[in-house]
């Protein structure tokens, strides 16, 4: 191209590049001007919507991000609930290795919606929503700590699987019973770094549930609980690692306590017959000695517990209250000494007693109560015993007395009046004890949960309990409420019921009772309450005349009563008792006492109204003491108009709002 060509071309370009520019300055200044011509209200109008136009779209875009990641949310929730239910179900049905593969797999899911989860971050930076962000993030916190303890828990567990009846590669696979349990006792001290891991993992879990307020959120959106569900999850945290650290010297102890690492263990085994209710749980009826070693247990002797007493030679007064009640005695004997329901407390009288009999050993280290019910549930678990010398026993219901075919037949040996002498008669207890022991020994390992189980169960229903001489061993029976203690709590409201039968007869076997209570709103820093339990009995008389020669199971009740409440309480006014009722002051309790009398077939009601020092004004909180030896029993709660029926089984704690 000529020179003259491109010099015209460039001055064509520059030219329109000078016009676009005065255009473009055309137009702003235009703008400008038209934007000055604009009346203020006008120019707030204009940039409000501009304003306006822009948050929209950054809203918009806000919420779009926002449903996207909670569908993507959603899903990934829906496939981790069903391996939550499904590792649920594989740890009922005891088995283990899918359990320990589905926690893995839910610790992945839930690693993949904290990350969908974390593209909602930019809430953080709103004022409000914040608050419900960070919630969010600690409801994830929480639930990988917890996941970890799990995690850590079903590891602990594996070795042990094959003893706990569960699925699995258990390491104690070979052997007899025996062997196993010498193993478990020989290992437990492994686990104790490993329950230190999991408290900790817990503590966490609770500090982060903590952090998040309940009151921020509805009680229910459509019908689905929030709130609530946000403090039950707050409080199950607290629970257990309340549990762990209680369950922690258990574990430290237990080889000691069962007699491993070499510490051959003596107790004495007191036989309470609940059927004839004391404060403890029964009627000190017999007694064994036994030696436990590596877990295994041999019986050394057994007796009548009125061998004892022929052998006891103090004659220490009956105290003042027992004695006001039980009037064919002057002098307390070894089989009354478990007057109080609190069993530490009973048997500190007792064992020092029992310690200075000649021909009882001077090495006992401990004392280990069981009730008749015990018997039955081990009996229900391993099915029917022989007993060398006095035939089979079951749990089956015997029409003859509609209670446990094993009650009537012990009944029958120990109780049935004859014409003639009957040496040891209790003597039915050993041969008993060796039999059933013997056969859970030899139990396959399937029938091993349920036997767990039923210890616990029975633990916790205070159907069985202990006392040891060794403080440490005493202190782990009391972290998980297994030594019988009745402790006071400030600050809450508090309920025993202590019934002590002093007829002789075997009545409680057809005696139930049902409590009602109304607890009004506090006012001047106390709570009014009106209390009626009513006293049933369900089986007509027995001939209970001596020269009939009749087994006697149902007669009379004679009942002494203490209604344990707390200190400082006054009574308004008692009904059912044949005197009234007198208030005294014991544990750290003031205590209603009374006697009443039932008759077979019939009913009695006892009533009372006091009132309690009570200073929380918005909510109202008990605590239920079940005395040992009884049935569940229903307490119909009316608090403030507001009405809730439980069934205690154990000690239970109660809590609402006023």
């Amino acid at each position: 191209m000529p020179l003259e060509a491109i010099h015209q071309s460039q001055i064509k370009n520059q030219a329109a590049t000078i016009s676009q520019t005065t255009e473009e300055a055309a137009q702003k200044t235009g703008l400008r001007t038209w934007w000055l011509a604009r009346k203020t209200w006008q120019k707030i109008a204009i940039a409000g919507l501009i304003v306006t136009t822009i948050l929209i779209g950054i809203l918009v875009s806000l919420v779009f991000k926002t449903y996207q990641v909670l569908q993507s949310m959603q899903l990934q929730a829906e496939s981790t609930k069903l391996i939550g239910q499904e590792t649920y179900g594989h740890f009922k049905a005891q088995n283990l290795p899918p359990v320990q593969e589905n926690l893995v797999k839910l610790d992945e899911h839930l690693l993949e919606m904290r990350e969908s989860y974390q593209q909602l971050s930019f809430y953080k930076y709103f004022p409000i929503i914040r608050n419900y962000y960070l919630d969010g993030e600690h409801a994830f916190a929480a639930a990988q700590s917890g996941l970890a303890a799990a995690k850590k828990s079903v590891d602990a567990l594996v070795p042990y699987a094959d003893v706990l009846g569960f699925s699995g590669e258990g390491t104690f696979q070979g052997g007899t019973a025996e062997d196993r349990l010498k193993i478990v006792l020989e290992t437990l001290d492994k686990i104790s770094p490993i329950l230190d891991e999991i408290a900790a993992d817990l503590k966490s879990t609770e500090s982060e549930l903590a952090l998040i307020s309940p009151t921020r959120y509805p009680e229910s959106i459509q019908n689905i609980a929030i709130r609530s569900q946000i403090l039950q999850a707050q409080n199950l945290s607290s629970a257990a690692v309340d549990a762990v650290t209680e369950f922690r010297p258990v574990i430290e102890q237990l080889p000691s306590i069962a007699g491993g690492r070499g510490e051959r263990k003596k107790y004495i085994v007191l036989f309470q017959n609940n059927a004839e209710l004391r404060p403890t749980g029964g009627f000190l009826t017999a007694y064994a000695v036994i030696n436990v070693e590596n877990g295994k247990v041999e019986p050394e002797k057994s007796d009548d517990i009125y061998e004892l007493d022929q052998k006891y030679r103090s004659k220490l007064p009956i105290p003042e209250e027992l004695g006001r009640y039980l009037t064919t005695e002057k002098n307390w004997n070894l089989r009354d000494m478990n007057t109080s329901p609190d069993f530490k407390v009973s048997m500190d009288q007792f064992f020092p007693e029992y310690s200075s009999l000649p021909s009882e050993p001077d090495n006992v280290d401990g004392i280990i109560a069981v009730d008749t019910k015990v018997l039955t549930d081990l009996l229900t678990v391993l099915g029917p015993v022989e007993v060398p010398g006095y035939g089979l026993f079951s749990s089956k219901i015997d029409p003859r007395c509609d209670c446990p075919e094993i009650i009537y037949i012990l009944s029958e040996i120990i109780t049935r009046p004859t014409p003639y002498l009957r040496e040891d008669r209790k003597g039915v207890i050993g041969p008993l004890m060796r039999s059933v022991l013997t056969k859970a020994y030899s139990s396959p390992k399937t029938v091993w949960p349920a036997l767990f189980q039923t210890g616990m169960d029975n633990i916790a229903g205070r159907h069985i309990q202990f006392y040891f001489l060794d403080e440490k061993s005493q202190a782990a029976a009391e972290a998980i409420h297994a030594a019988g203690r009745l402790e006071s709590k400030q600050d809450v409201d508090f309920l025993a019921i202590v019934n002590a039968n002093l007829a002789g007869a075997k009545s409680n076997l057809f005696v139930t009772y049902e409590v009602e209570q109304v607890v009004s709103a506090p006012q001047d820093g106390f709570i009014t309450k009106q209390l009626e339990i009513t006293y049933k009995n369900s089986r007509k008389s027995d001939n209970c005349n001596l020269e009939a020669g009749l087994l006697c199971l149902n007669s009379t009740l004679k009942d002494w009563t203490r209604i344990y409440v707390p200190a400082g309480s006054e009574l308004i006014s008692s009904e059912g008792f044949k005197e009234s009722a007198r208030v005294t002051e014991e544990l750290g309790f003031s205590v209603i006492n009374g006697f009443f009398t039932l008759e077979p077939l019939g009913t009695a009601k006892i009533k009372l109204e006091y009132k309690i020092p009570y200073n929380a004004t918005d909510r109202y909180q008990l605590r239920v003491w079940k005395q040992g030896g009884i049935d569940t029993f229903p307490l119909l709660l009316e608090t403030d108009g507001n009405q809730e029926k439980l069934q205690i089984s154990k000690d239970t704690t109660y809590s609402i709002a006023f």
